[in-house]
C-alpha cells in the first residue's frame, strides 16, 4: 500500500473524525458501492423469499441468511472502496471479475463460522483482505493495530440500524388499511410469529431489512476502513512521510531551476 497514491488527505485523525471521513466515503462512491452490493445481494434475497414462501410456516428463520452473509457483502464493499481511494473506480462489472479472489482469499469462512461475532470485524477485514499477510503473523498484526473505536463503530451503526428497521416498520403499520391492521400489540406479535401473516406482508419485512441493512452496512464498512487507515498513519507516519517526500520534491524542482 503506497501512501502517496491515496486521494484523501492523509493525517493523524481521531476516531471520530476517522469514521467521519467513512461516511464522505460513501457519499463519493456511492454509486459504484450500491451497484456491486445489489448485484451480489439480489441473488441471495431472490433465493430468500424463494425459500419464505415455500416454507411458510418457519418464514421468519429464512432471512438469518441476509444477516449471517453480511461478512460476504463486506468484502464487496471494501474492494470498490479499497480501489477508490488509490484512484481506481470499479464497476460491477469489475466486482463480478474479482469475486473468486474475493471468496478465496479474504479469510471469509471464518468471517462466517467463529469469527462471525467479532466486534472489530469492520477493521480488522482490511488486514485480512488488503495486506496478504502470513496466517502465523495475523494475531501479532491485529493485536499491533488494537482497533480503537472499531467497537463503538459497530454499537452505533447497529443502533441506528434497529431505529430504522422499526421506523420502516411502523410507517408500514400506519399505511395498512384498518381491517388488516392489528388491535394490538399483543395480537401482532402472536399473528406474526405463530399464526402467520399474509405473504405480502413478510415479503415487505424482508424488503424493509434489506434496505437498512443496505443503507447503514456500507457506512459501517467505510468507516472500519477509515479507522484502519488511521491506526496506520498513526504507528507508521505515513503524514510524516508524505510530508517529507513534498519537500525533497520541493528541493529538487529548486536545484533543478537554478
Amino acid at each position: 500500500m503506497r501512501p502517496d497514491a491515496l486521494t484523501i488527505e492523509i493525517r493523524a485523525r481521531t476516531y471520530w473524525e476517522a469514521i467521519d471521513l467513512g461516511l464522505v466515503l460513501v457519499q463519493a462512491y456511492w454509486r459504484n458501492l450500491y451497484a456491486a452490493w445489489f448485484v451480489v445481494m439480489l441473488p441471495v434475497v431472490f433465493l430468500v423469499l424463494a425459500l419464505a414462501y415455500l416454507t411458510d410456516n418457519n418464514w421468519y428463520w429464512v432471512f438469518l441468511p441476509l444477516l449471517w452473509l453480511k461478512p460476504l457483502y463486506d468484502r464487496i464493499l471494501l474492494h470498490v472502496m479499497s480501489r477508490a481511494v488509490f484512484g481506481e473506480v470499479d464497476s460491477w462489472r469489475d466486482v463480478l471479475r474479482a469475486m473468486p479472489g474475493l471468496l478465496r482469499q479474504s479469510g471469509l469462512f471464518r468471517a462466517l463460522t467463529w469469527g462471525r461475532f467479532t466486534l472489530r470485524r469492520s477493521f480488522m477485514l482490511p488486514v485480512w483482505q488488503l495486506e496478504g499477510i502470513p496466517k502465523q503473523t495475523r494475531n501479532q498484526r491485529f493485536h499491533a493495530l488494537k482497533g480503537r473505536g472499531a467497537i463503538w463503530l459497530i454499537i452505533v451503526c447497529v443502533a441506528f440500524e434497529v431505529i430504522l428497521f422499526i421506523g420502516m416498520l411502523g410507517l408500514l403499520f400506519m399505511m395498512l388499511p384498518p381491517e388488516l391492521a392489528p388491535s394490538d400489540t399483543n395480537d401482532l406479535l402472536y399473528d406474526f410469529v405463530f399464526v402467520g401473516m399474509p405473504f405480502w406482508f413478510k415479503l415487505a419485512c424482508g424488503l424493509i431489512f434489506l434496505l437498512t441493512v443496505g443503507i447503514i452496512e456500507p457506512f459501517y464498512v467505510a468507516a472500519g476502513f477509515t479507522l484502519y487507515l488511521n491506526r496506520r498513519t498513526e504507528l507508521e507516519g505515513w503524514d510524516i512521510e508524505l510530508g517529507f517526500r513534498t519537500l525533497a520534491a520541493r528541493l529538487e524542482a529548486q536545484q533543478v531551476a537554478s
